[in-house]
């Protein structure tokens, strides 16, 4: 278990973690990548604001992305972590979602494989929880379905 730290404070006893995920790797590694070639071409001209935008993409994209995104469904709910200083936990009981909805827009399924996932629960319209740029959205939603069950 990648974020065993995480969970373990808001497990209960007879509660399982039955998969975990974050942001996509892929996504992730093109979104470094692209901003630090955008990074080393600024440094041509300006060399202190290309090393910062290195820096800035090595952070985001190596660090920060994957250390305060961290999803993982349990035998009895949805649990999303999100934060690095300050943090929030969101759960969510499987008998209180209402649908489960997937959007893939066209250029992060063709180039980095990932989408959004969106849960909905009784008593609002707009999607309450929306987990981003996670790999194979539609296999995750399988998981979520079978638990669910």
């Amino acid at each position: 278990m990648r974020y065993g730290r995480i969970w373990s404070k808001v497990l209960s006893k007879d509660e399982k973690i039955k998969y975990e995920f974050s942001v996509g790797d892929l996504y992730r590694y093109v979104g470094w990548i692209l901003l630090s070639i955008l990074g080393l071409g600024v440094a041509i001209h300006l060399w202190w604001l290309g090393v910062v935008l290195i820096f800035l993409a090595w952070f985001y994209f190596g660090f920060y992305l994957k250390t305060a995104n961290a999803f993982a469904f349990t035998n009895r709910r949805v649990l999303i972590y999100r934060g690095w200083l300050s943090t929030e936990m969101i759960s969510v009981d499987y008998d209180k979602i209402t649908d489960i909805s997937v959007i893939e827009p066209i250029i992060e399924r063709l180039i980095t494989k990932t989408g959004h996932l969106t849960i909905n629960t009784a008593g609002t319209e707009k999607a309450e929880i929306v987990l981003k740029h996670i790999t194979h959205p539609y296999e995750i939603k399988k998981k979520l379905d079978m638990l669910r069950k």
